[in-house]
């Protein structure tokens, strides 16, 4: 495989072209007798090496023989096939992981952002995990609702990002006090416009009492 191209072997312990030591102690400690040998390599689109395939000891009548050249040409199509699909759950697992950092990358923007949010978003994804969990394995009231893995997957990375609008959310609104804080305390401005209110309300009844 190392190799690059297919070989076929009539018998292992004839060959004196590759060390088969591998294979003879295999043999011994399990009772086996490693005889007719193809391998391939897999390559994919860029000839790079994914993977091998080996096959062991052609069987016909109960007898072991030889690999064919028709042998060759169907494991050769066989491993494109598997290759493919090998490149294709490549390419899912790494969209998987780019999907993943992107998300941390945001969680950590947060963070960084506000005091008051550090680690928001891993604690709701925590708590939503453990809240489906528990519907999960509850036989009373939801005794009719059972979580896949995909659906509990989702589930876990929608807590993660309930919050991603707040990544283009002003500072000094992500870190107000209260629900009327913006940039200065407008509490005090309505504390104000309540003791202006009163002190209008007590000249106008001073001036009732004059007339």
């Amino acid at each position: 495989g190392y190799q690059r191209r297919v070989h076929g072997i009539p018998d292992v312990y004839e060959s004196t072209d590759f060390d088969f030591s591998g294979a003879m102690a295999f043999d011994k400690s399990q009772n086996y007798k490693t005889k007719s040998m193809l391998v391939l390599p897999m390559k994919n689109k860029d000839d790079d090496l994914v993977g091998v395939i080996q096959l062991i000891n052609k069987q016909e009548n109960s007898q072991t023989i030889d690999f064919t050249q028709e042998d060759e040409l169907l494991i050769k199509a066989m491993a494109s096939l598997a290759t493919m699909i090998i490149e294709n759950n490549q390419l899912v697992i790494d969209l998987e992981a780019l999907l993943y950092g992107l998300i941390d990358s945001v969680n950590k923007a947060l963070s960084e952002k506000s005091l008051y949010t550090q680690k928001h978003n891993d604690n709701v994804a925590t708590l939503t995990n453990i809240i489906a969990n528990g519907i999960n394995n509850n036989k009373t009231i939801y005794g009719d609702v059972e979580y896949s893995d995909v659906e509990m997957e989702e589930i876990r990375l929608s807590a993660m990002l309930h919050d991603i609008g707040k990544v283009t959310t002003p500072v000094h609104i992500m870190d107000k006090a209260t629900k009327l804080e913006t940039i200065y305390d407008r509490l005090h401005t309505i504390k104000l416009r309540f003791g202006f209110a009163k002190k209008k309300k007590k000249k106008k009844k001073k001036k009732l009492c004059v007339d």
